[in-house]
């Protein structure tokens, strides 16, 4: 069974198109993003998607002379680009990583993974409710049930939104890896604007290249240390992100910071 750690790259989904191509450290923001999926325990490839209008753009090249896999899909549909690349690569089950998530830790998303096999769930998360902190989302299903959204959906939001017609499903049973909470969910590793941007890069100023490969656990600990450090979510709870209001049928017990460290 061919798991892949799938990374949708679209430009129009940033404040600035080249945002994910500015350099953190040694590497730009999508490169480390790729770097840490291809960490994950379980995962076998790492496929980044882009739409067809950026197939000979910087973005193409900067996936590729890195070494990972690229699929090209159509523009403007960024469901019908997850279906696509699961269709080039053969993918039986998907690990659903942002673009702006340079800091998505690992060993939280294996344990997504594992949790998905373990509780035999359609659809798992690690944020129903989003009690970890923003940029370390990470979503787990089977090619198959990309497919079947692929198919049924239809209206703009649920095409652009490449999982929310799982998330919303009645009859689907969803499974939830519960974050620690406590405050911590209140801290935003995001990169989507110039501002995050800046707060990941003072990130990379403290810890060196080490900040690549540091824990969720690691920076936290730092932010808690430095005040100054602490990135503030971009969204009101409830409001912005649409998973907010949703709870999973299965939930584990309250993961620890600690599991990645």
């Amino acid at each position: 069974m061919t798991t892949a750690a799938i990374v949708q790259a679209r430009s129009a989904q940033f404040q600035d198109k080249d945002l994910i191509l500015q350099p953190l450290g040694s590497k730009s923001a999508l490169i480390r993003v790729l770097d840490r999926c291809a960490r994950i325990a379980g995962v076998d490839q790492v496929i980044c998607t882009i739409p067809e209008s950026e197939v000979e753009t910087q973005l193409a090249l900067e996936i590729l002379r890195n070494g990972h896999l690229l699929s090209v899909g159509p523009d403007s549909d960024p469901l019908a680009d997850l279906t696509h690349a699961v269709q080039d690569y053969g993918v039986e089950t998907v690990v659903l990583v942002s673009a702006a998530s340079p800091f998505v830790d690992p060993a939280i998303c294996a344990k997504v993974l594992e949790l998905y096999k373990t509780a035999r769930a359609d659809y798992a998360c690690n944020n129903m409710p989003a009690l970890f902190p923003q940029g370390l989302e990470c979503e787990v299903f089977p090619a198959v049930l990309a497919a079947e959204a692929d198919r049924i959906a239809r209206e703009d939001y649920a095409r652009e939104d490449a999982t929310l017609w799982m998330r919303e499903h009645v009859y689907l049973q969803k499974a939830n890896l519960r974050g620690p909470g406590g405050g911590l969910e209140s801290l935003n590793w995001s990169v989507t604007n110039t501002d995050e941007l800046q707060f990941a890069r003072m990130l990379f100023n403290e810890l060196g290249e080490g900040a690549g490969e540091a824990s969720a656990a690691e920076i936290a600990a730092l932010c808690l240390r430095r005040p100054d450090l602490v990135g503030e979510r971009s969204d009101v709870v409830g409001e912005a992100n649409p998973v907010e209001h949703l709870r999973a049928d299965i939930e584990s017990a309250v993961a620890s910071l600690k599991i990645a460290a």
